[in-house]
């Protein structure tokens, strides 16, 4: 079955393919229409969760669109689209990636998103990334959606929302891992934060790793992990100075609350490990850069939220 699927959707991304270079002209058209329905389906579930944390994606999209159409630093071309249609994508696909780090922040504080995406965007090294529409953006924004899945996975009795959610997570974990191997550390984190009696957990461990293989397999890649022959020890310092303020809220809470912070489990340990690991790899990996960013300031805010909670009560 895993087999067939994995055939089918070899076949159905050729036919997407052949439909763009057979329709140049309607195909531009086909791709921004759906970026708008999915920024439109993220915008109003804000607004069904929190009209405050609606209003601050407003703000984000506004400021987007001042910055994005008054620097001269974004560049790429989306597929073979004109540069008008390729620009017009790669805001669009901006915007919705400040929508999902929105989704990163706790369900009933989701106005918090805009926070994360203070901490986020504040980091240059991280705006760098999003100015190029490269493999390296899409490995972040694959990853970024992800997160906000894992982050929302809800354990809903309900069989067929139950299968939705685990087919979307698992696609989309297996298309960030297949754009960085590294971020298989998702699968492991996941397994050791969240409970092992809800059978989804197993199917979706189950089916992310075997789509990851078949999906290198279609690539005519090999998965491993080869010994780094490279090591920047400054890239922790430039970490370290644009996630500052993260990192110190973090070192803080965990000082002040340490009984408290160390006994986090779900959401908050599953940050933490990542954040663990790739902090140990980043001196390696630089691709790394910019999903740290984005851990380590969903880590900070949820952590915040969470002790928050913890000692009113």
């Amino acid at each position: 079955m895993i087999i067939q699927a994995a055939v089918a959707l070899t076949y159905i991304s050729q036919s997407i393919a052949n439909l763009i270079s057979r329709y140049p002209d309607t195909a531009p058209l086909a791709v921004v229409s759906l970026l708008l329905v999915v920024l439109a389906a993220l915008a109003y579930g804000l607004f069904k969760e929190s009209r405050h944390a609606f209003v601050l994606y407003l703000l984000v999209i506004i400021l987007s669109l001042l910055w994005f159409f008054n620097s001269t630093q974004f560049k790429g071309k989306f597929l073979f689209f004109d540069p008008f249609f390729s620009s017009l994508i790669h805001f669009l696909l901006l915007v919705l990636l400040s929508g999902f780090i929105f989704y990163l922040a706790p369900r009933q504080s989701r106005e918090l998103g805009f926070l994360i995406y203070g901490l986020v965007f504040a980091s240059p090294t991280f705006r760098e990334v999003v100015k190029s529409l490269d493999r390296e953006f899409f490995a972040v924004f694959f990853f970024v959606i992800t997160l906000s899945f894992i982050m929302n996975f809800s354990f809903t009795p309900r069989t067929f929302k139950a299968a939705l959610e685990t087919s979307l997570l698992t696609l989309f974990t297996v298309l960030s891992i297949g754009s960085n191997v590294y971020f298989s550390a998702i699968l492991p984190a996941f397994i050791l934060s969240f409970p092992k009696r809800h059978k989804r957990n197993y199917a979706y461990i189950g089916l992310s790793s075997i789509g990851v293989v078949l999906l290198f397999y279609i690539m005519g890649q090999r998965i491993f992990l080869r010994a780094p022959d490279n090591f920047h020890l400054y890239t922790i310092g430039t970490f370290g100075k644009e996630a500052f303020v993260p990192l110190i809220l973090i070192g803080y809470l965990f000082a002040t609350n340490f009984r408290i912070a160390i006994r986090m489990r779900g959401h908050t340990l599953f940050l933490l490990i990542l954040s663990i690991f790739y902090l140990l790899l980043l001196t390696f990996d630089q691709t790394l850069f910019a999903p740290l960013v984005i851990i380590v300031s969903a880590l900070s805010i949820r952590l915040t939220q969470k002790l928050y909670v913890v000692t009113q009560t």
